[in-house]
Parts: C-alpha cells; structure tokens; sequence
C-alpha cells in the first residue's frame, strides 16, 4: 500500500502497530481490490456515491438515508383514505349534534300540558314497597308540603342542642 494517509492517527500506517489495532478511520471490509471495485460500481451505476447496491438487491447505506422518495405515487389510496376520514368526521359531527338535542330536550321545561299529563301518568303508578302508615291519612294536594317538612330538621330541635 503506498498511500500518504492524512489522519491524525500517526500509528495508523506504523508497521510497529499490532495486527489487531485498526484505527477508526482506516477500517475497511475487505481488501483493496474489493474497494476499487467497489468505487467502479459506485462511479459506473450510481450517482449517489453514499449508496452502494449489494447483489441482492438491497442497499447498503454508509452515510444515513442516501434517498426518500416523497413522490404521491399511491394517489388513488390517499383520496380514498380522505374520503373516510371525512365520513368518519361527519359521523362524528353528527353525533354531537344527536347529544346536544337530547340534553336540550331533557333540559327544557315541561308545558302546563306535559306537566299534566305526566301527573296522571303517575298516579296510576304504584309502589310495591313499603308506604309509610300515615300515606293513607295525607290528602294528595298535601304531600309535597308534607314530605318537605319530614326532610327538614325541626327548628325547635335544633335551638335546643
């Protein structure tokens, strides 16, 4: 090998120097016939001399990415995926206005009418549970007052404690 080697390694060429040192920056993968060879291919074939191509065709990258290609090749694909990614936003859409009309309905008011037949409803309704002994003796105009009354505490009770 007669080349002048411009490393700042100055045991890089020593032929004092082990045969199993090899500084980083002359470390080869083979011989120097294979890298000329090598230089050939990537000189005659490819002009992006960081790519080199192995005979399986595969690549072999020494310098990172050597090529990307960002070319929209599959367009029929991307218009289909934003077509669904379109009904998918429109269904979506959909449904919040379906939860917002369902929450305002239940929110809004009763009309006198509604009310009215809501009560009438109700009375027909019966609880197979136990009714207080004294529900019979309370007259219906009454029952809210009443109920009201045994929710709250007493004020008598309170100021004695």
């Amino acid at each position: 090998m007669n080349a002048v080697t411009t490393s700042s390694d100055p045991d890089a060429n020593s032929d004092d120097s082990p045969k199993y040192y090899q500084p980083i920056s002359t470390v080869d993968s083979g011989g120097e016939d294979e890298d000329h060879g090598r230089d050939r291919v990537l000189s005659d074939q490819d002009p992006n001399p960081n790519f080199y191509h192995l005979p399986n065709g595969w690549g072999w990258v020494e310098n990172g990415v050597s090529s990307l290609d960002l070319s929209d090749k599959d367009h029929e694909s991307d218009e289909e995926e934003e077509e669904e990614e379109e009904e998918a936003m429109e269904s979506e859409r959909a449904i919040e206005r379906a939860f917002r009309e369902d929450e305002r309905r239940r929110n809004a008011p009763l009309t006198a009418e509604n009310a009215v037949r809501l009560m009438e409803a109700m009375r027909g309704i019966s609880f197979g549970g136990g009714a207080p002994d004294w529900a019979g003796q309370v007259p219906e105009d009454q029952w809210i007052d009443r109920l009201r009354r045994l929710r709250r505490p007493s004020a008598a009770a309170s100021a004695t404690n």
